[in-house]
């Protein structure tokens, strides 16, 4: 085919924009104020009459201005070099000083900045100034210069889909035979490099038959070379594949092929690492250009029986790009993959994979490794990944959405009945809690409500939920237990029931006698000055679910704080704090606290004076109390129980086996007194 040779194609008319729009196409908000001062220059060297343009005059004038930085750039070295020379064969130091002035007004220094050039003779300045100039001027103009040929690349791809002509005219032959094979071998910045393989690929992406010659061959043949040489730089490396995938799909079999049989040097870490960094790049490649070829799976097979785990982890986060089958039987072969690293990957984003995976198939597998897996970390990711898919299932329709979530249920239930750490029963509990509430319409209905109430709601603010009131009437277990899952990640909740059912996110800091005392028998000088040292928290009312997140990772001056227990996961926020003990005392009534792990009912004395003497009892202990509960739990329950202060702990209704551990700790009370009735009875025997 020659240069000649007509190309049929849709035309889409031109149209003329500005090109400050077509400077910004493409990039973030966030990011348009970094480039703001290149994207000035080019406007400015636009002129007035070159703002509104068609993409064609607005690619040639780019273009422009990417020959005007690369000359400029070439002329900033050539003044180097003679800098150079002559400061090396200068006869004494005034025709050094003299050499030094004059390069520096070649580099760019007016005649104020050259006049105080030389006052600066006798302080600072010399030739290793005036060389540190010279390297800052030439990297702000070959950053300009790579962004400017990255931009020209998306500006020249929209002329090209506006007019596919443009491709036989002699602006393109000027672009791609002299500019785009220049900037590609360029010596300086790699970006510059990065930038024109860039380019490359933007306008080989709006091209359908290249006017193949002499000139496309050295091209394809240039990128090719630049794709095989692992001395490169990594990101350019990277983009030449880009440009390689986008000028001929064909070619990328035997480069992927070549470049994965070389051996990694273990002794040369960097040169592992970047090409660990390639492959990962390769197979999203090769994922996000399946549809075009589906021959590329070979090469994803040999991909996925890479050596290294971090290869293979990256089709976990790519198997959204295949088609629904290859993604199956993919995900099938990661299941089984030696690296747990590799398996976690899998269960990390669940709405993602869900667009190639049924939500059956997802549940299934998830139901099935959950029982067979050890690690932690997979185990981890697993029981995140049930929460989510039962998140995701609630919209599916009735007979499918009941066999998932049978499905999670069973394979999480099969979980927490194997030996497992505290931490992982935590974890088991939470994603149980998760999952039910999923599946209960009424749970989804009350957790809406609560959600709409809560919504923006400041910490310790109390709002009205009017419509909570009759499930309030019918069953207030269900309410504290969706309580407990919507405080899992998020401030703890506090209802308090009535004629007009409030609820507070969070808890007040108000004036506390236990810490009035403390405060007065711990005098010390590195007190946070400009900070109330008298409050502590205050609960608003008796049906609480406290946060699963909210604690503190180590002990503070301040007792009483939730303290983080690395070997449960959590601040066992089943075991009430001695706050919620005096909010019990405080309200005279039973205070419910609902977890992930079950129901804990903190009862005070009936009697008023009892429960005075119980508060007083607390606040003058309340550092050692604090202690007990993080240090010796056991302790600090009986010692809560010889102030007539009961403590229960039971499951939720139709979890017959609650967490084995807590209702060891917490049902203590019962053990002796069924123990003493076992004795009793025996002995009437």
């Amino acid at each position: 085919m020659s240069v000649l040779t007509p190309i049929e194609a849709a035309t889409v008319s031109a149209q003329k924009n500005a090109l400050a729009d077509r400077l910004n196409a493409g990039i973030a908000l966030k990011m348009r104020p970094v480039h703001a001062d290149i994207h000035s220059e080019i406007l400015a060297y636009a002129g007035p009459d070159g703002k509104i343009d068609t993409a064609s005059g607005h690619a040639e004038l780019v273009a422009g201005y990417c020959t005007k930085q690369a000359r400029t750039i070439s002329e900033l070295n050539e003044a180097e070099q003679n800098f150079r020379t002559r400061a090396d064969h200068a006869l004494d130091t005034a025709e050094q000083h003299a050499a030094i002035i004059e390069f520096a007004r070649e580099i760019g220094a007016n005649r104020r900045q050259l006049k105080s050039d030389q006052k600066a003779f006798r302080s600072y300045f010399d030739a290793d100034a005036v060389i540190e100039r010279y390297h800052k001027r030439v990297g702000e103009r070959e950053r300009t210069l790579a962004h400017a040929l990255e931009r020209l690349g998306v500006i020249t791809a929209q002329a090209l889909a506006e007019d596919p002509s443009m491709l036989h005219s002699g602006f393109f032959v000027e672009l791609s035979h002299n500019l785009l094979a220049d900037m590609r071998s360029w010596r300086g910045d790699a970006r510059i490099r990065c930038a024109a393989h860039q380019c490359l690929a933007s306008i080989a992406g709006k091209i359908d038959k290249w006017p193949f010659g002499a000139w496309f061959e050295q091209m394809l043949s240039s990128t090719r070379r630049v794709c095989l040489d692992p001395g490169e730089d990594l990101w350019v490396q990277c983009a030449a594949f880009d440009a390689l995938m986008a000028l001929s799909p064909k070619s990328i079999f035997n480069t992927v092929e070549v470049r994965l049989a070389r051996e990694i040097p273990a002794e040369k870490p960097l040169l592992r690492d970047n090409e660990l960094f390639l492959r990962r790049k390769l197979v999203r490649l090769l994922c996000e250009n399946y549809s075009q070829n589906t021959a590329f799976s070979n090469l994803l097979l040999k991909l996925l029986k890479d050596k290294f785990g971090a290869v293979r982890q990256m089709f976990a986060e790519v198997l959204h790009l295949l088609p629904a089958e290859d993604a199956a039987k993919f995900f099938k072969n990661l299941c089984r993959d030696t690296d747990p690293q590799v398996r976690a990957a899998l269960f990390a984003d669940v709405p993602r994979l869900l667009s190639v995976i049924t939500h059956k198939f997802y549940a299934a597998h998830i139901s099935s490794r959950i029982r067979a897996e050890n690690d932690e970390f997979v185990l981890r990711m697993l029981l995140d990944a049930a929460s989510s898919l039962a998140q995701e299932t609630i919209t599916l329709d009735s007979p499918e959405r009941d066999d998932i979530f049978a499905a999670l249920s069973a394979g999480v239930g099969k979980f927490q009945g194997r030996e497992i750490s505290p931490k992982l029963r935590r974890w088991a509990d939470e994603a149980n809690e998760r999952i039910w509430l999923a599946s209960d319409p009424d749970a989804v209905e009350i957790a809406r409500v609560i959600g709409a109430a809560i919504n923006g709601q400041r910490e310790a603010e109390i709002r009205s939920v009017k419509l909570l009131k009759p499930w309030l009437a019918e069953d207030q277990e269900k309410i504290g237990r969706v309580m407990s899952v919507l405080a899992q990640n998020d401030f703890g909740l506090s209802l308090k029931t009535g004629r007009l059912p409030k609820i507070q996110r969070g808890e007040w800091i108000t004036r506390r006698l236990w810490r009035i005392l403390f405060e007065g028998f711990n005098s010390a000088t590195d007190k946070r000055q400009a900070f109330l040292h008298t409050t502590g928290r205050s609960y608003f009312g008796t049906l609480l679910a406290p946060s699963a997140r909210m604690a503190e990772l180590a002990p503070t001056k301040v007792p009483g704080e939730p303290l983080f227990e690395s070997s449960e996961g959590g601040w066992r926020n089943y075991l009430p704090l001695i706050d919620q003990v005096l909010a019990a005392l405080d309200h005279g009534k039973t205070i419910t606290i609902f977890t992930s792990a079950g129901i804990t009912e903190l009862t005070p004395p009936k009697a008023a004076l009892c429960r005075l003497k119980c508060f007083w009892r607390i606040c003058r202990s309340f550092a050692e109390l604090a202690g007990k509960r993080n240090r010796n739990p056991e302790e600090y329950l009986e010692e809560l129980r010889t102030m007539e202060i009961a403590i229960a702990f039971r499951g939720y209704t139709g979890n017959d086996s609650p967490n084995p551990q807590i209702a060891r700790l917490l049902c203590a009370d019962r053990a002796a007194p069924m123990a003493e009735q076992a004795e009793n009875t025996e002995h009437v025997a």
